[in-house]
């Protein structure tokens, strides 16, 4: 059994004239304020005769913060021991208490109370020191009682603190970085749209069908190769080239072939590249744009669809900053600081939507138009795609010209591209004809929807219909040759009449408008007169928008009412709002000329049905046998043959 004595803070003066000799080796349990009582009493230079000092503070284990405790350290102090035989000897006292060194609890009370009871009954205690252990420990647990908790807080938070604190002391010396670094990642954000000449294949042996627009643009690209040719006149550098035109033409294409030619750093940006919700920052970036490309001069800049950031400058209340972005642009193609070097290329389909101060010379000195191609052209550019599939020996680049008015280079390419795939799908080794003549109508009449077969109530109603549309233009002057009819459901529409013109028209007649309206009635004329007007369905909605967009032209712009006259009605739809600056007569004069007029085209082709309900009935069950029929089984369905067996 070990030997064990218990002192509190009251006994420790009488430890000075007592001895420990009759207990050594023992264990002496002191609270803490005892053990500050010994030191102050100068206990170390009374006991220096022992090996080591008599008393060390030790710790021993955290106790839950229970009233036992109360979270307070215990000292325990060893006389004449090393450090070795102190740990063995309270190994050795923790084994006989039963007591177990943990981080998280200690004995409960009931445990500690009978483990101090079996320590008190030893007999080899005095009843005085019996007496003292009792005293003592009633002491150390009023003490613990009356210690505050630890108010230590716990590792998590104390990390996050940590981390908090170090990122409010970073924060000033990233923004002084950001700062810093402005003017370099201004320059990077330029540089990101800069094409090295390397990196563009496209010449202007690769654009057909815009020979013109070629032409201007070779002069800009004979200016950047050779500008001591043209300065040693006194002629100067454009400032701009602007390309106008149709979607679908080429402009784009064209802006990468003078890339392509001029051999010189060409930076590309498209207008919606500009806009930024923020205030400034599409001004910023046409600055960092041309900063960057007065680095490289001479070079060219290209900005896709400039009607975006180049449009009509406004006075909106609603966004007094609209304006920034487009009188920087100015700024920079013309103003105090001039450009020397840089050439502007702008592409849009809208010019009129263009800021006049963007049109005038001195900004976009050149404006090139890039139109629609014609029958020569076509040729060109379907010469030009032809020859990158394989063909068979039927197809012929004129006639598939001739078939195709208005397609523009786009059209066409894709209209090559839809044949040989096809073609491809079907395992043919070569495209045939056919396969482009499936091609154009799948471009012009939308893909064929075969899964989705109306009924038959449908069927017949979309027979008449499109019957009604093909004897209209066949028995109308002015209209458009008949290329071919269907009632196979395509994109939208559940049939489709498809019209062809036999030539270019550069411009229409009075009489052609008019036959247009006659065939666009001549679907819902026909509905009604074979089913009724209670029977007539919503198919013909798309006719009467065409119809009426024609009426209206024909009446507010074209001067073709002679009740309205030759007068030019501006439409204003652009802000919110809509300012009528004629009188309400004249309005009421203008809706009556648009009704008249749509009204007497329906009458015509309700003339024209009726006199022709024969034709009608068999061109109608002609489709809903054939469901197609071309321009020449058309006729014979006329004549009253069977188009079929006589091509057999």
């Amino acid at each position: 059994m070990i030997k064990a004595k218990i002192i509190s803070f009251s006994d420790c003066t009488r430890l000075l004239s007592s001895s420990f000799n009759g207990y050594l080796p023992c264990l002496v349990f002191i609270d803490k304020k005892g053990f500050s009582g010994l030191k102050n009493l100068g206990i170390y230079s009374t006991c220096s005769g022992y090996s080591s000092p008599l008393f060390h503070q030790k710790r021993w284990f955290k106790g839950d913060r229970s009233s036992l405790n109360g979270g307070e350290r215990k000292s325990y102090g060893i006389g004449g021991l090393s450090r070795k035989e102190e740990k063995s000897l309270l190994k050795k006292l923790l084994d006989e208490l039963n007591l177990k060194k943990t981080k998280e609890t200690i004995p409960n009370i009931e445990q500690s109370n009978e483990r101090f009871r079996q320590i008190i009954r030893d007999e080899k205690l005095t009843p005085e020191e019996v007496q003292r252990l009792q005293i003592s420990f009633a002491e150390g647990y009023v003490a613990a009682e009356g210690k505050p908790r630890s108010t230590k807080k716990p590792f998590k938070t104390r990390l996050k603190e940590y981390l908090f604190f170090a990122m409010v002391m970073t924060l000033p010396l990233l923004i002084l970085i950001e700062i810093s670094a402005r003017p370099f990642r201004r320059v990077l954000i330029g540089s990101g749209n800069l094409v090295s000449p390397e990196e563009i294949d496209v010449t202007f042996a690769d654009v057909r069908g815009v020979e013109e627009a070629k032409q201007e643009l070779q002069e800009i690209v004979e200016f950047l190769r050779n500008p001591d040719k043209f300065s040693a006149l006194g002629g100067k550098l454009p400032k701009g080239v602007l390309l106008v035109g149709p979607p679908g033409t080429g402009k784009t294409l064209l802006a990468r072939a003078v890339a392509g030619e001029a051999a010189v750093p060409f930076f590309h940006a498209a207008g919606p590249e500009f806009d930024e919700i923020l205030v400034g920052q599409g001004a910023r970036r046409v600055r960092d744009l041309f900063a960057t490309a007065k680095l490289k001069a001479p070079c060219v800049v290209f900005i896709d669809e400039i009607d975006s950031v180049g449009g009509k400058r406004t006075n909106s209340v609603l966004h007094p900053y609209a304006n920034q972005t487009i009188n920087q642009l100015l700024t920079e193609m013309d103003g105090f600081r001039q450009n020397e070097g840089v050439i502007v290329l702008g592409a849009t389909n809208r010019k009129e939507d263009l800021d006049k101060a963007l049109l005038r010379p001195g900004r976009f000195d050149v404006e090139v138009h890039v139109p629609v191609p014609d029958l020569k052209d076509r040729e060109n550019i379907f010469d030009l795609y032809l020859s990158r599939i394989k063909l068979a020996p039927n197809v012929d680049s004129k006639r598939l010209a001739k078939r195709t008015i208005g397609f523009t280079g786009a059209d066409i390419e894709n209209m090559v591209n839809q044949a040989a795939l096809r073609a491809a799908i079907d395992g043919k080794s070569s495209v045939s004809m056919e396969y482009f003549e499936s091609a154009r109508d799948k471009v012009v009449m939308g893909p064929e929807r075969k899964n989705k077969i109306p009924d038959e109530e449908a069927n017949k109603n979309t027979a008449y219909h499109e019957a009604g549309h093909t004897l209209v233009a066949l028995y109308t002057k002015g209209a458009d040759p008949l290329h071919k009819v269907t009632i196979v459901p395509r994109g939208l529409s559940l049939g489709h009449t498809a019209l062809m013109p036999d030539r270019e028209k550069y411009s229409k007649t009075k009489m052609e408008y008019l036959a247009d309206l006659d065939v666009l009635m001549g679907g819902r004329v026909a509905e009604e007169i074979i089913f009724g007007s209670e029977k007539v369905t919503p198919g013909a909605s798309s006719d009467f928008k065409h119809a009426t967009d024609i009426a209206t032209s024909m009446v507010k712009h074209f001067g073709m009412s002679e009740k309205v006259g030759v007068r030019f009605f501006e439409n204003s739809r652009d802000g919110l709002v809509v300012m009528n600056d004629i009188s309400n007569s004249t309005s009421e004069l203008i809706d009556s000329e648009i009704k008249r007029i749509l009204q007497e085209s329906y009458d015509r082709a309700k003339h024209i049905l009726l006199s022709k309900a024969d034709e009608h009935q068999r061109l109608a069950e002609a489709l809903l046998k054939y469901e197609t029929l071309d321009s020449d089984e058309v006729a014979l369905v006329i004549q009253g043959k069977d188009p079929r067996v006589l091509k057999r």
